[in-house]
């Protein structure tokens, strides 16, 4: 089974290679492109220009035949280890091969510009040029190569199940991204020069499906596509570890929504009203901040608290579901959150009149603006820019974070031989040093796009950086957090040992909230939207949305953080699939969905990568299981 497997994969890269654009040499808006195949150059933008020199193409695709013809045939060696020496070098050399051929092309492409410059063209006619799905094929074919050696040596197979968080994971991500390639395929049509052939035409529409997904991950390849993917992650990132926390406690808290309401209810009391009343109007500036500032964030993850521990009690004393519970309150907290914002006066049975302070004169339904003393600073303001009186942002890049983030790290590196408490008290100390004394270096001048000053990524994200940091330390690194697990894991094995399931459902389903209420400091304090106030568009899908974060990272901090990071970058990229393509942003929210499924289906791999008790035998070996 092993060697049908390999000659199908190595029969697959070949025919990718065979009929997929290699690269393409230029891009319009709108997709169409000058396409590069080792078969020459297919032109469906419709205009003669330069063009690079890949003469050497040929010479490289008769490599990756024979390539792959040898993997294919080291199948039957009879000796594992033979085999797998053998195919972490032709892995390793294929990887070195691909690195060639993208420095020669990218190297082509700017000859020729520079030639087409040097011969009066007023710019380089050649733009959005990029490797395609031929040079994709060979990369993912070579580390392919590397890992099936790996499985030819002992263990190899075990090593995947030990790995089976960030495998189930991937594999489920792939599946779904073959699927929407199946649903661009059928549902979007090419248009091709006269007289194209049939190979032409699954070429161009090859190039389609890649371009997609290049438009999709572009945002990982600039500044303001990771500051913009960083912002939709933030809030993901509160929900996704909202939910993963009661998941671990054999929780399953639905209620993100409304815990996040209540929490922006809560920054919002604080923020606009106690920060802004007449008793403090005297509070020096810097007092002010540092007293309302932590208080508006602590008010927030209390209103979240508050709402999530309320069905837990119910849960501890009478039993009751809080999937049904939650979802109930849910809705409770969206009627107090339009009571309190939808209008300033409410009439009771004809008679009584009751006026209320929350909503800002007008139409829509919004708050006040949160005061100045309890805003949460844009990234931008953090790293050291402002906005001129011309709307320029300019400034110095600070010192002040990375030198917080670098003591952070070397402090907790240094004292390994602390308990963790008292070595992540010193770290965070190191941290506060670190960034004064940041502050006081002289930065480095630069002017920011408008472009990248424009997104409104904000201080929040600092707060999820650290409420990931707070998930890993307590749930694995504290008795309570042991204790939590336990009763998630098995709940009469933790009672019979002592555990009170009743303190722990309450307390679990208390915590979960908390971070589900830190979502809205974002929105609300932050002004992740585009003002500082609470809304009546407050976005609480972002609770039910932290239900996919938190199973695509199998429910773990760092697992939570990267996904919450894939969901914004498909966000972000959504947006230039509907501008350029044409194509909608459901399809994200298909690939979200796809990517569910198959979780929910264990990547359809075999059963000791989902099974706990299959798994623990497959990581010792037990014969029979793998």
């Amino acid at each position: 089974m092993n060697r049908l497997w390999l000659a199908l994969t190595s029969v697959i890269f070949l025919l990718l290679l065979a009929i997929s654009p290699w690269a393409v040499a230029m891009r319009a808006f709108g997709g169409k492109g000058v396409l590069i195949t080792i078969w020459g150059t297919l032109d469906l933008y419709g205009h003669a220009r330069a063009m690079p020199d890949v003469s050497w193409l040929g010479y490289f695709t008769v490599f990756w035949v024979v390539l792959a013809l040898v993997a294919a045939a080291l199948a039957f060696v009879p000796n594992a280890k033979s085999r797998a020496r053998y195919y972490y070098i032709l892995g390793l050399v294929g990887l070195a091969v691909f690195a060639l051929e993208a420095f020669l092309f990218y190297h082509a492409v700017w000859a020729a510009n520079d030639a087409a410059v040097a011969a009066g063209a007023r710019r380089p006619p050649l733009k959005r040029y990029s490797l395609s799905l031929g040079a994709y094929a060979s990369l993912l074919y070579s580390l392919l190569l590397l890992m099936i050696g790996r499985l030819q040596l002992p263990g190899g197979r075990a090593l995947l199940v030990r790995w089976r968080g960030v495998v189930v994971p991937v594999v489920s991500m792939l599946l779904a991204m073959v699927a929407g390639a199946v649903v661009v395929w059928i549902l979007r049509d090419v248009k091709l020069p006269e007289h194209a052939s049939l190979l032409n035409y699954y070429t161009a529409k090859l190039d389609l499906v890649t371009y997609t997904f290049q438009l999709l991950f572009g945002p990982l390849l600039t500044a303001s596509g990771w500051f913009q993917s960083l912002l939709i992650a933030t809030p993901l990132i509160f929900t996704g570890l909202a939910v993963a926390f009661g998941f671990q406690a054999g929780l399953f808290n639905i209620g993100a929504p409304g815990q996040l309401t209540i929490g922006a209810i809560m920054a919002m009391l604080v923020g606009v009203h106690l920060a802004s009343a007449h008793w403090f109007a005297g509070l020096p500036y810097g007092v002010a901040r540092a007293i309302f500032l932590p208080l508006s964030i602590l008010a927030a993850a209390a209103g979240g608290a508050l709402w999530g521990a309320i069905p837990g009690w119910l849960k501890a004393r009478y039993g009751a579901h809080e999937v049904i519970n939650t979802i109930m309150m849910n809705y409770i907290a969206a009627s107090v959150f339009l009571f309190m914002i939808a209008s300033n006066e409410y009439t009771f049975f004809g008679k009584w009149t009751l006026h209320m302070p929350f909503k800002f004169p007008g139409y829509e339904g919004r708050s006040y603006e949160v005061a100045q003393s309890a805003r949460i600073p844009l990234m931008v303001n953090l790293f050291g820019f402002h906005q001129d009186a011309s709307g320029a942002w300019t400034g110095s890049l600070s010192w002040a974070l990375p030198l917080a983030l670098v003591a952070l790290v070397v402090a907790y590196v240094l004292l390994k031989r602390l308990e963790m408490g008292k070595r992540l008290l010193l770290a965070l100390g190191a941290s506060v040093v670190g960034y004064f004394i940041g502050g006081f270096l002289p930065g480095i001048p630069m002017h920011l796009s408008s472009r990248l000053a424009s997104v409104r990524l904000n201080g929040a994200f600092i707060i999820a950086a650290f409420a990931v940091a707070f998930y890993n330390y307590y749930m694995w690194r504290t008795r309570d957090g042991y204790e939590l697990r336990a009763v998630g894991l098995a709940p009469k094995a933790a009672e019979y040992g002592g555990i009170s399931i009743a303190k722990k459902t309450i307390l679990a389903m208390a915590i979960s909230g908390a971070l589900a209420g830190l979502a809205a400091t974002h929105y609300v304090l932050g002004g992740g939207i585009d003002e500082y106030r609470l809304k009546q568009s407050l976005p609480t899908n972002v609770g039910f949305d932290g239900i996919a974060v938190a199973l695509l990272g199998q429910n773990t901090p760092i697992g939570v953080f990267l996904s919450a990071l894939l969901f914004g970058v498909l966000s972000t990229g959504g947006l230039q699939l509907d501008l350029q393509l044409g194509i909608s942003r459901e399809l994200v929210m298909m690939l979200q969905a796809l990517i569910v499924l198959f979780i929910a289906a264990g990547g359809f791999l075999p059963r000791y990568f989902t099974d706990p008790i299959l798994a623990a035998q497959a990581e010792e070996g037990v014969q029979g299981v793998l």
